[in-house]
């Protein structure tokens, strides 16, 4: 596919976009030895891909609506800044370790003998992905796993001797686990921010002792895996698997303490 620009003032319904996506082989992701619909445009039913600049989620059939008029929305942004100190702070990198296509993916509907799904006590069913790569020298300070509301049920890294071909809980030590917490359910410290509605994502950080945290462990010379789990008792496309990362360079660092990143 070719992206054919219209410069268009509005949606006219019309307008084609390039496929991007490209699903790694195994290990670096399951999704290939899945037949994944989101690495194929021919089984692709929907995802990212789909909604773009002047792009309408209708029905062929449908009218557009108001695609005269402009949508007018506002954003708030609120920043907490620190000087910043030569002698203390370090410059944080950012990186980003994908697993799926490598953005985007689809659950599946899950059943019995579909690779990467499991029932459950309840009869719920979880579909896992997985990818084991490498990544530049470096200390983490900061992980951000992207994922979407209401499949994600839990992202995982770990990390693994150099030369081991598949990294996982197995045969790594567990650097990082995140899951959904949402909001209405008991599982928020303070009440007044337990709002149903609401889903909050704890990253993991690391930096100083002094702040409770744990030192930021390298990642350099080692095999890092990733696993993903999603509720796949309904099938979901436009699903993510993406690790949001920040490190600090350790070959160019100082002897300074390590103190606030990000």
């Amino acid at each position: 596919l070719v992206y054919a620009p219209t410069r268009q003032p509005e949606d006219k319904g019309v307008g084609t976009i390039g496929f991007g996506n490209v699903c790694a082989p195994w290990p670096r992701s399951d999704l290939l030895d899945m037949k994944n619909p989101t690495c194929d445009v021919r089984s692709y039913v929907g995802g990212q891909i789909a909604c773009h600049h002047m792009f309408s989620l209708l029905d062929a059939d449908q009218e557009i609506p108001w695609s005269d008029q402009p949508i007018e929305y506002q954003l708030k942004f609120r920043f907490w800044v620190q000087e910043y100190n030569a002698s203390y702070h370090r410059l944080a990198q950012r990186t980003t370790w994908g697993i799926a296509s490598p953005v985007e993916f689809d659950v599946p509907k899950c059943e019995v003998g579909m690779q990467g799904c499991k029932q459950q006590v309840d009869g719920s069913w979880v579909h896992t992905i997985t990818g084991t790569f490498t990544a530049k020298p470096g200390r983490l300070l900061s992980a951000h796993f992207h994922c979407h509301a209401p499949t994600c049920l839990s992202v995982a890294l770990y990390r693994c001797p150099k030369g081991t071909a598949v990294c996982n809980a197995s045969s790594g030590s567990l650097l990082c686990l995140e899951k959904p917490v949402y909001g209405g359910t008991g599982q928020v410290d303070e009440p007044r921010f337990d709002e149903p509605g609401f889903i909050l994502q704890p990253p993991c950080l690391w930096g100083s002792p002094e702040f409770g945290l744990e030192e930021p462990p390298e990642v350099g010379g080692y095999v890092l895996g990733a696993i993903k789990a999603s509720n796949a008792t309904h099938s979901h496309h436009g699903e993510m698997a993406w690790l949001q990362m920040y490190y600090y360079d350790s070959a160019k660092a100082s002897e300074a303490k390590v103190g606030v990143y990000v």
